[in-house]
């Protein structure tokens, strides 16, 4: 059986257990070494990578886990060039913060942008602060996602390339710790289901329906 936690966590874990095992060998302190304990847990925790099951039907499904902050329209300039639905979604430390696919499809676009490390809570976070774009095409239906790094949150990984296929629920990232996740949808073509305030799951809650 998969092991559920990406593989991106064990070198830090065993850095982490390590130090629980020091303290406890050489330093004979319970305390410090619950601590670590303690720690590593909670950090294996961000990296849970758990099995979901996709919905039936073909409508999107969220790229992460967390809850639904933003639903706006605007113009989106980087990979669909036209009107677009945008869905935000805050991913807080207490959830698993593996990426996916929201759709079947080719990888089309990737951009890495460097910035900042705000709080992904503030309005401006998706402004400067350091993310990653991921462009996928199903035929005529497109999706971008966007990875924003946050106050914590600071390192950003892909694992997809360009030109590869997807299918929905498929991991293409992961952020370490708290950060945001942006679904771009053409607005012609999406409706959205999901309100501000929902809670949402990578690769098993739909975020709306495609349009005829």
């Amino acid at each position: 059986m998969r092991l559920p936690i990406d593989r991106r966590a064990w070198p830090a874990a065993f850095i982490l257990l390590s130090l629980a095992a020091a303290s406890r060998a050489f330093f004979k302190s319970q305390e410090v070494f619950l601590f670590f304990l303690l720690l590593t847990a909670g950090h294996l925790a961000f990296f849970r990578d758990p099995v979901r099951k996709v919905p039936e039907g073909d409508g999107p499904v969220s790229a992460a886990d967390g809850k639904v902050a933003e639903i706006t329209r605007i113009k989106e300039d980087q990979y669909l060039k036209e009107d677009a639905i945008k869905i935000g979604i805050f991913l807080s430390v207490f959830v698993p913060h593996v990426n996916r696919a929201p759709i079947d499809g080719t990888v089309e676009f990737l951009r890495y942008v460097p910035g900042k490390f705000l709080n992904a809570l503030r309005a401006d976070s998706a402004d400067h602060n350091e993310s990653n774009w991921i462009g996928i095409s199903q035929g005529k239906r497109r999706v971008l996602v966007r990875q924003i790094a946050g106050a914590i949150a600071r390192r950003i990984y892909w694992d997809v390339q360009k030109d590869q296929n997807v299918k929905r629920r498929d991991k293409v990232g992961i952020i370490c710790y708290g950060s945001r996740v942006e679904c771009f949808f053409p607005a012609g073509q999406f409706q959205p289901a999901v309100k501000i305030g929902q809670r949402v799951k990578a690769g098993e809650s739909l975020l709306g329906k495609w349009l005829p």
